[in-house]
């Protein structure tokens, strides 16, 4: 009788973790096919690029990640903001600072990256004190 009863409360344990977890997926768990694939905090992909209605990479990066715009750094000894000093690359080129950006099509791009002043130090040596946009076009 006693092993009727292990096994009755074991089967208890069971059925209550089995109910524990089922409504997970009914719950929103499941991503929308709608919803356009999302980068972290630092990227930008393209399939949320069209969707934003953006027509350029700044304009991208006003609408989806505008933190991108504000350098992680100190500011220049001009007393520039931080901004002034984000170094633009695109393909892996030097293309200038913030201004870049504007001439660069959305439909053209595949991804956009931030990287930190040490990230991007570390990848292009100095002269990128308050990190980089880093534009991937589609080839």
């Amino acid at each position: 009788m006693k092993r009727c009863e292990v096994w009755a409360l074991g089967a208890m344990f069971a059925l209550a973790a089995c109910g524990g977890g089922g409504g997970a997926a009914g719950s929103g768990a499941v991503k929308s096919s709608t919803t356009p694939a999302r980068g972290g905090a630092n990227v930008i992909l393209e399939t949320e690029i069209g969707p934003s209605g953006a027509t350029n990479a700044m304009e991208a990066i006003q609408r989806l990640r505008p933190s991108m715009l504000r350098g992680r750094g100190s500011a220049g000894m001009d007393g520039g903001s931080s901004a002034d000093l984000i170094v633009v690359y695109v393909d892996g080129i030097k293309a200038g600072g913030l201004e870049a950006l504007t001439p660069i099509s959305a439909i053209s791009i595949k991804e956009i990256r931030f990287l930190s002043a040490a990230d991007a130090t570390t990848r292009f040596g100095t002269g990128t004190p308050s990190g980089a946009v880093l534009i991937t076009t589609k080839k």
